[in-house]
């Protein structure tokens, strides 16, 4: 009970040293705890909604009708006619309407009823913005429609209206279900066919079977789009990766942070307390009594750190959770919580930390008493950096500055790592917002020179409308791993609309065989080499050779002559499949397959970073909230460890500001090189990182920091360094001339 109290006592005497321990032990917990199950049930909802409401693997179209039946026992899958049509409800606004669907995609009815004869479903989001409420009427295209309910689709759970919107606008864009019969009636309606798989495996290869049995029978496919490629589904388990991701890398660094500090407070408070422990030892308390009594510090610290951040992290499941629900419409059952993972963010810094310490104790309790009750060993040799530092020419100031930090070795490489840490989390934000400005200016508008992209559904030849360039594209995937897709494009070879340069900055025209950055990155491949690859439209193989490497993200591509393009793939000399325009034109109906307005990618990558902006608030002041824990607990150590140099400086006659600049001052040089070592740090992590998302974003996103954004980071470490110091005046101040007596008479 008496050393227990001691336990306490010690505690309370430097309480800002551990209450920063169990800070970062909470937050590691609860980080743990919240995205692991988060991203499990968040997993787990997808799946479930997947398989109940039987999710497609593909949706086509074709320039006739096929026989289901047919297709359904041959291939042994589920097929179903249905469609979707975009009408304008206001002006501004259009609303997707989707046919009923009762084999494959049928949708979940989040409230109401599914929808009668005049009777219409409505996504929650779109109808509670723009004020429709159940049995309220909606006029879509000249017919009144009485909303039923809210509706969840299985192949439209991310509510965009394309892949370069990127982000949902429920005032200008929503969803909606309609009867097979009222569907009938839309106009400018698109029929489309979705089918799933009986045999969950191989699903690529029996998805290329289907195709080559419609081709086979004179059917021309119009268009198809395999579900794993439509964001409207993929962005799900590309955030369940994230989470994934997230949950393994934060815990663990904090974990790291938290036994390099607490390691170090048990070292230098048992080293201190040698003579104490001696003299334990004369009173007849054993080893595993000792041993016992210091292991309470990181039991302590452990149990109180993780029980309130599992706590935490278990409240705020429910909240992320909910969340991404609501980013992510799905029927949501109820939320599960994987208890063995709550036991093991509880354990495992606990047994960490405790063995740890365990195997610090061992080494100072092996010493004899007689020896501790002396202090201890004392090691008066310097190591090997202050015995090879020439500090002579420099100032004294200066010199007592850097030895403070060679001295304490340890001290100074938990500052650094810290620091590292804190720059990572700070500049992590900005690394992501420079990297999607570097897409958007340097990629997208620097590679197009245009405002319009229309693609037919049916090559034509001949001259293209005045004013517009024509262009060839075919979809293509990799023999070896037909995950890898990409477009082949052919253009014109002085084509002004297309603007490539390479690494140097010299302008590329389209003369030969070019590959963009991302292609070559995802292909492994670079100028030379050969690839193989088939058409996904009739699995006939191709095969190219690499000629130049495109430096542009904007997207990965080939560009080759178009004339080139169209002798590889058996075409008329002067056939093109898309034009590009400078100004909106409009078509006959069925006459366009898809189109792009550049404005709108630029739009969408806006709202892309405006959506940014709280995710780098909240990153900053996380960093901010790390990096004053781990510079105050630093410093106070300095001052600690200094009392006696504090005190003698006070007695010479140092004023307080420079005893300040001398004791406090000396982390200057570690702050600002963990700094420098946090940047390429966090480039080499992101770019990691952006590569495991490569598949699921479907675009390989470059990594790059601005340099504002790494004097802005600095101004921010320098602040959270300066507060620190501030707040460890006070100690300094408390320290009396009387020290120096004490420690001379010991």
């Amino acid at each position: 009970m008496t050393l227990f109290k001691k336990v306490i006592r010690s505690m309370l005497e430097h309480k800002a040293r551990y209450i920063g321990s169990m800070l970062l032990l909470t937050i590691s917990s609860m980080m743990f705890v919240m995205t692991n199950n988060t991203s499990m049930n968040l997993e787990r909802t997808f799946t479930a909604f997947s398989e109940q409401n039987v999710l497609s693997d593909a949706e086509f179209s074709v320039d006739t009708d096929i026989d289901i039946a047919t297709v359904s026992e041959k291939f042994a899958v589920k097929v179903e006619l249905g469609g979707t049509a975009d009408c304008e409800v206001n002006p501004g606004q259009t609303l997707r309407v989707f046919s009923m669907m009762n084999t494959v995609n049928i949708p979940a009815v989040q409230e109401g009823s599914l929808p009668g004869a005049s009777e219409i479903m409505l996504d929650r989001l779109f109808a509670e913005t723009n004020g429709y409420e159940i049995g309220d009427t909606i006029t879509v295209a000249n017919k009144d429609f009485t909303v039923s309910g809210y509706s969840l689709l299985p192949n439209f759970i991310y509510v965009v209206k394309s892949k370069e919107v990127m982000m949902n606008d429920p005032n200008t864009f929503g969803v909606g279900v309609v009867g097979k019969a009222d569907f009938n009636t839309l106009p400018d309606r698109n029929q489309v066919y979705a089918l799933r798989f009986n045999e969950r495996e191989n699903i690529k290869s029996q998805e290329t079977a289907v195709k080559n049995e419609l081709r086979s029978q004179g059917i021309r496919i119009t268009s198809w789009q395999s579900t794993d490629k439509k964001i409207n589904v993929s962005y799900v388990p590309m955030e369940v990766s994230v989470l994934s991701a997230v949950s393994a890398a934060v815990p663990l660094v904090m974990l790291s942070l938290t036994c390099v500090l607490l390691g170090m407070l048990m070292w230098r408070m048992i080293k201190g307390e040698s003579v104490l422990i001696g003299t334990f030892y004369a009173q007849g308390y054993r080893r595993k009594d000792l041993r016992r009594h210091y292991l309470m510090f990181p039991l302590l610290v452990s149990v109180i750190g993780t029980a309130i951040g599992s706590i935490l992290g278990i409240f705020l499941t429910d909240v992320m959770f909910n969340f991404m629900v609501t980013a992510f419409p799905m029927p949501v059952h109820e939320t599960i919580y994987n208890n063995w993972l709550i036991v093991f963010a509880f354990l495992l810094p606990i047994i960490v930390l405790c063995g740890v310490t365990w195997v610090i104790i061992g080494r100072i309790i092996k010493m004899p008493p007689a020896i501790l009750m002396k202090g201890g060993e004392t090691k008066n040799k310097t190591n090997f950096i202050e015995r090879n530092l020439r500090l002579d020419r420099l100032k004294f100031n200066r010199k007592f500055q850097i030895r403070e930090q060679v001295r304490s070795l340890s001290r100074s490489f938990f500052l650094l790592f810290g620091v590292v840490v804190a720059t990572m989390l700070i500049l992590y934000g900005f690394t992501m917002k420079s990297s999607v400005d570097y897409l958007l200016n340097e990629g997208i508008k620097e590679l197009y020179d245009f405002n319009y992209e229309y693609v037919f559904t049916e090559q034509k030849t001949g001259t293209p409308p005045a004013g517009t360039e024509q262009f060839g594209a075919a979809y293509m995937s990799l023999v070896d791993n037909d995950d890898i897709s990409f477009y082949v494009t052919g253009v014109l070879p002085d084509t002004e609309r297309i603007r490539l340069k390479d690494i140097s900055g010299k302008t590329l025209k389209p003369e030969q065989n070019t590959i963009t950055v991302p292609l070559a990155q995802k292909l492994h491949m670079g100028v030379g080499d050969r690839m193989t690859v088939f058409d996904t439209e009739n699995g006939e193989k191709h095969t190219f050779i690499i000629e130049r490497v495109a430096d542009t993200y904007a997207g990965e591509f080939m560009f080759m002559p178009l004339d080139r393009f169209n002798a590889e793939f058996g075409l008329p000399l002067d056939a093109y499949i898309g034009i590009w325009s400078d100004e909106p034109m409009t078509f006959s109906q069925g006459e366009i397959h898809s189109t792009k307005s550049i404005d709108a990618i630029v739009a969408g990558f806006g709202s892309l970073i405006d959506q940014m902006g709280p995710m780098i608030y909240g990153l900053i002041f996380a960093a901010f909230i790390v990096g004053l824990i781990i510079i105050y607990i630093v410093t106070g150590l300095v001052v600690d460890e200094s009392r006696a140099s504090i005190s003698l400086m006070k007695v010479f006659g140092y004023r307080k500001k420079e005893i300040n600049q001398l004791i406090l001052g000396s982390n200057t040089i570690i702050v600002v090189l963990g700094y420098l070592l946090g940047i390429p740090a966090l480039l080499g992590t992101v770019g990691a990182f952006y590569q495991s998302l490569t598949e699921s974003l479907q675009l390989i996103m470059p990594v790059k920091l601005n340099v504002w954004y790494m004097l802005l980071g600095l101004v921010v470490v320098m602040i959270t360094y300066e507060f620190a110091k501030l707040m460890c005046r006070k100690k300094v101040a408390r320290i009396p001339m009387s020290e120096a007596l004490k420690a001379g008479a010991e």
